[in-house]
């Protein structure tokens, strides 16, 4: 314990503390025959000294010594990888780290026995199964880091290989306890080829010629001729020749091919295999590519030419993909070119423009039913200044709407999206509408509707005919004025949605996602990318999302990132344990899926690409904190150099007099007394 007092003048104000006091026992000599007095006296002694304690603010300084025992941190890999090392086996591993902390024990050091891999387990004994999904020694930096204060130094037990995770080597170098390694397994890399990435468009069109870039990567020691091909299903599109060299190389090889078939096709590119090579999964990969037709067959049937037909003549036209042929009625029986040419030719497309104008005969409906079913052709209806709801009698059953009677004088209506994406987008100019009908079935979706809550813009699919219909002839102001205000793509945004959506331009969607594979190791990472193919756009507004899972089960979900310069939607995540899998992808807020998929999840062989012992990096760790690397026939001399490890801590305890409340107390107090007591015997 010691005394220090605050001011130096410390020792003028003790005397005269001496002197007060010596006065007061004095007083008190004189006075003695007086008990009061001297009980008076000795309370006014006593806040003088308690007064000039508060003045002089001693410091009473306390300190006591404190032993804490410290631990050691012990770490075995418990990852895939260490079950492919000849020497030593896991069981000896197992029964090794067993035999070394009984060792501790016995010489009464305190440790931690932690098992790690993809994530880190505290443990009472060793129980090694090497079914980590992955090597994260950067987890392991980050335990010791959290309990640095706790501990005497930490042992790792482990080859080396890092496959998931940040280098630890940047978290130790400020550590004040060494880090000793003990390596396992052989110097030497084993024998393997894998294919490590490839890069290929997800959607394409069928004249396209498709570019498909392979890497191909070698680990150990390997001096082979290699062949990489690439199959359509069973068909053998190409094969190129390779060789890798040396303890590890990468070679890139390019395919190019024209697709034969529209719609979806599979891939698979393979990888000869080499003598001694521990895995043999990773020389085959699936991909898939969207192929979708060059061209699209579009017929125009127009009744009367009117404000309209040259707008939705030039925008079909502006489509290199839409071949377009435009039948204009001249008579009731007669159109320019003739139709002949309509009923033969198979259309993707039909767009009916101001189109009919008076009621189609049973005939006629009946044979373009027809038609429609045998083509699978879409049809757009776009109103014209000539139609009404009569019409539209004897074909709404094709269109799949129904009439409604509903009486509006010709004034324009102001009118608004339905759909999220589209809100407060654009300036929207009132509108006509001769037409009122509403969808025929659950499948009909309403796009846009009037202020009385009609429907002006509707689509409809049943089965895998798709239909639409446009209920005002004034599309022509929606053109002129995004003409006229450059910010404003109200018709552009109506004219492509609908032609897409029509035209199936996406497949059964417009939005294409696909997986990097179809086929993945556990823990390795699934890719997703995803486009508007054909469509230069700003940043969507809405999020997308991917849901996955298992046996009906949802498992995760998340994110899919837009990246503007890349122009598509970009997310990633780890691959779970082995099963089939179902994925589903969605815009954000939105309950129908835009896609759905399989993909297929094999036993973890992520640890099998790099099997052997990385002593570099596991001297650099034991070197950087004055640590020890040993190999593992050498780990019992570890043990002669650990001891039973303790901290002294030293505590002080300060107390300031002039910061004590029970002090001040006292003196209140003292002060108090003293004054009743003078006012009981009369004195001032």
């Amino acid at each position: 314990m010691g005394v220090s007092l605050l001011h130096d003048t410390d020792l003028v104000l003790w005397v005269t503390l001496f002197m007060g006091m010596g006065l007061t026992l004095f007083l008190y000599k004189i006075f003695s025959h007086e008990k009061w007095y001297s009980l008076l006296l000795s309370i006014r002694a006593l806040v003088l000294f308690f007064l000039i304690i508060l003045l002089l603010n001693p410091v009473l300084n306390f300190s006591s010594e404190k032993e804490q025992e410290l631990h050691w941190a012990i770490f075995v890999d418990n990852s895939a990888s260490i079950k492919y090392h000849k020497t030593p086996s896991i069981q000896a591993i197992q029964s090794g780290v067993q035999s070394f902390v009984d060792g501790l024990s016995e010489k009464n050091i305190s440790y931690d026995l932690y098992q790690f891999a993809d994530k880190i387990q505290k443990v009472n004994g060793p129980n090694l199964e090497g079914k980590g999904v992955t090597t994260n020694l950067g987890i392991v930096s980050e335990r010791i880091k959290q309990d640095e204060n706790n501990l005497a130094g930490a042992i790792i037990i482990s080859d080396g290989l890092i496959t998931e995770g940040k280098n630890p080597l940047r978290e130790f170098h400020q550590l004040d306890f060494p880090i000793h390694t003990i390596g396992i397994g052989e110097g030497s890399e084993l024998v393997d080829v894998a294919i490590q990435s490839i890069d290929v468009p997800t959607v394409v069109l069928k004249s396209d010629g498709v570019n498909v870039n392979v890497i191909v990567q070698s680990l150990g020691n390997i001096s082979d001729r290699l062949s990489v091909s690439l199959f359509n299903n069973r068909q053998l599109l190409g094969s190129k020749h390779i060789r890798l060299s040396g303890l590890g190389s990468k070679k890139e090889i390019n395919f190019r091919f024209r697709p034969k078939d529209i719609g979806k096709q599979n891939y698979e590119v393979r990888v000869s295999s080499v003598e001694d090579e521990i895995n043999i999964q990773n020389n085959r990969q699936q991909f898939n590519i969207l192929v979708l037709k060059e061209r699209y067959k579009v017929a125009l049937l127009t009744g009367s030419p009117n404000k309209n037909t040259a707008v939705l003549k030039r925008a079909l036209n502006r489509n290199p993909r839409i071949q377009l042929d435009h039948f204009v009625r001249m008579t009731e029986t007669q159109f320019r070119p003739g139709i002949k040419s309509f009923w033969e030719t198979p259309y993707e497309l039909i767009i009916f423009e101001n189109y009919p104008i008076k009621p189609l005969t049973a005939n006629f409906v009946r044979i373009l039913g027809k038609k429609v079913l045998s083509n699978q052709a879409a049809l757009f209806l776009i109103s014209g200044p000539n139609q009404s709801n009569n019409s539209l009698k004897g074909i709404t059953s094709i269109l799949g709407v129904e009439l409604e009677e509903f009486t509006l004088e010709n004034n324009p209506v102001f009118w608004d999206f339905t759909h999220e994406r589209w809100m407060d987008e654009f300036e929207l100019p009132p509108l006509h509408q001769n037409m009122f009908i509403t969808g025929q079935n659950d499948s009909s979706y309403t796009l846009a509707i009037t202020e009385f809550e009609r429907p002006l813009w509707i689509r409809n699919q049943h089965e895998n005919i798709r239909t639409m219909v446009w209920t005002s002839p004034d599309m022509n102001t929606l053109y002129f004025l995004e003409q006229k205000l450059s910010q404003t793509h109200a018709f552009s945004t109506i004219w492509d949605q609908s032609i897409s959506w029509l035209l199936k331009t996406g497949g059964e969607h417009e939005n294409f996602f696909r997986l990097n594979k179809n086929r993945f190791q556990q823990g390795e990472m699934v890719q997703i990318a995803g486009n508007q193919p054909f469509i230069q756009s700003s940043e969507p507004k809405k999020n997308v999302m991917i849901t996955v899972s298992h046996n009906l089960k949802e498992i995760l979900m998340r994110d899919i990132l837009f990246n503007i310069e890349e122009q598509r939607w970009m997310g990633e995540f780890r691959a779970p344990g082995p099963g089939e899998y179902q994925y589903s992808i969605s815009f954000e807020s939105e309950e129908e899926p835009i896609q759905k998929g399989l993909f297929q999840v094999l036993e973890s062989q992520i640890e099998l690409n790099q099997v052997y012992l990385n002593k570099k990096l596991l001297t650099s760790i034991s070197n950087q904190t004055g640590g020890q690397y040993l190999p593992w026939d050498s780990r019992d001399s570890l043990m002669i150099k650990l001891h039973p490890k303790v901290r002294r801590e030293f505590k002080a305890n300060i107390i300031k007099f002039n910061e004590s409340k029970f002090l001040l107390f006292i003196v209140i107090f003292l002060l108090c007394a003293e004054w009743i007591m003078r006012r009981r015997r009369g004195l001032s």
